[in-house]
């Protein structure tokens, strides 16, 4: 308990000393060097760092589109495909129709209807 107490004070007698003496001319030319150069520092990490994230989350991103853009496609086609088929399936269904009026006695002209 003596011990925690006695770091504590020593720990106020520090910042207190900390305090009084940043507010020196010669404190302040030290402090405004230091903050310098850790702006320096900083600046210059922060740079590193944002082209290696940026470069990180191109070539995720890209890969994830080029997939994507696949995927897509695929089911663009599909859908191409099946809306060919309805178009076939409608056209048949009409000519049988036609077929029916122009010729009635035929029976086998009119295929059954079209199914999704």
């Amino acid at each position: 308990m003596q011990k925690k107490l006695i770091f504590y004070i020593i720990l106020i007698i520090v910042i207190l000393a900390a305090v009084f003496f940043s507010q020196t001319a010669y404190s302040r030319l030290f402090g405004q060097a230091l903050i310098s150069g850790v702006t320096d520092k900083a600046s210059a990490y922060m740079a590193q760092s944002s082209v290696s994230v940026v470069s990180g989350a191109y070539s995720k991103l890209s890969d994830n589109i080029r997939s994507g853009g696949e995927t897509i496609k695929n089911t663009v086609d599909q859908t191409k495909q099946k809306i060919s088929d309805a178009g076939k399936n409608i056209s048949n269904y009409f000519s049988g129709i036609k077929e029916s009026i122009l010729h009635p006695g035929e029976n086998n002209n009119c295929p059954p209807t079209p199914t999704n």
